[in-house]
């Protein structure tokens, strides 16, 4: 009989998303096991500790150095990542983290390089990257089902929320760019990772109050010959759909970043002549196949 071992989790930092996807997600994945929670919040620590029958730790010393730990899931601001990720790594646990990784591309790449020589994993939370709706637009793509791609939309914005955390908050990470914008970037160079890219045109607009950006997009050239335009926002209609035109075909999804597990998508897909074929997708919790 084969027994697969529970690696235990911890969570460090219970903000909404954390409490609402990644402790539940955690806690159905099989292999893995909700060892403990830390946060500054001792109200919502003590909450989580009694709903998910595990422990947590005074200080993050004490959590760090648990020998029973295996794996921490950093779910504090962005601005915070790096910082927090180098203590995961120094102390021996594997490092999965919610995207951003970090805020620039040479703390990425120390806490890859450091992860690389202890052998210990290191992860970014696209969760989206996961689920069959992604999964069957990149093999749509890969096999030319549309024909050649000649152009793509992709965009992804947030209406103005109640409560928006840190996300006006410079000093811990706050952007639309690092929020939202980074999700159609990550979809371009998941769907096309061979292609080279040619940035013609980028914008980006500041809060007039705040010192973070609200919104930007970018106009792109895949190969020369692609037409590619990323599109986010903070304080407009919600959406988050790619629009993708080919010489054979189109087709168009919503949703394609993040939605509940019981979303079920669909593809709407026409063909050379406008022709309409509507083909559905089954729902996932894709926080789950992430993890």
């Amino acid at each position: 009989m084969t027994i697969i071992k529970n690696n235990k989790v911890a969570i460090w930092g219970l903000g909404k998303h954390a409490l609402k996807n990644i402790l539940p997600a955690v806690h159905i994945t099989e292999g893995l096991e909700i060892y403990g929670v830390f946060s500054r919040n001792k109200e919502i620590v003590k909450e989580c500790c009694k709903q998910w029958e595990c422990r947590s730790w005074d200080t993050i010393d004490d959590m760090l150095s648990d020998p029973n730990l295996d794996i921490i899931y950093l779910a504090t601001p962005t601005g915070l990542h790096y910082e927090h990720g180098l203590k995961v790594l120094q102390s021996d646990k594997h490092l999965w983290c919610e995207k951003p990784f970090t805020t620039n591309l040479e703390k990425t790449q120390n806490l890859i390089n450091i992860s690389n020589k202890r052998n210990l994993s290191v992860c970014e939370g696209f969760m989206y990257l996961y689920h069959p709706q992604f999964i069957k637009l990149k093999e749509y793509i890969d096999i030319r089902e549309l024909g050649k791609v000649k152009s793509i939309y992709c965009r992804f914005g947030l209406p103005k929320l109640d409560n928006p955390g840190f996300r006006f908050n410079r000093q811990l990470g706050g952007s639309c760019l690092l929020d939202v914008g980074c999700y159609p970037v990550s979809a371009i160079l998941t769907l096309f990772p061979k292609n080279e890219i040619e940035i013609l045109s980028t914008f980006m607009k500041k809060s007039t109050s705040k010192s973070v950006d609200v919104e930007g997009g970018a106009y792109l050239k895949l190969d020369s010959d692609i037409n590619c335009i990323l599109e986010w926002a903070y304080n407009r209609a919600y959406r988050n759909d790619i629009d993708i035109w080919g010489k054979k075909g189109c087709l168009y999804t919503d949703k394609i970043f993040s939605k509940n597990s019981d979303y079920e998508p669909n593809f709407q897909v026409r063909d050379l002549y406008g022709n309409l074929l509507t083909i559905d997708i089954d729902s996932k919790n894709h926080f789950e196949l992430m993890l």
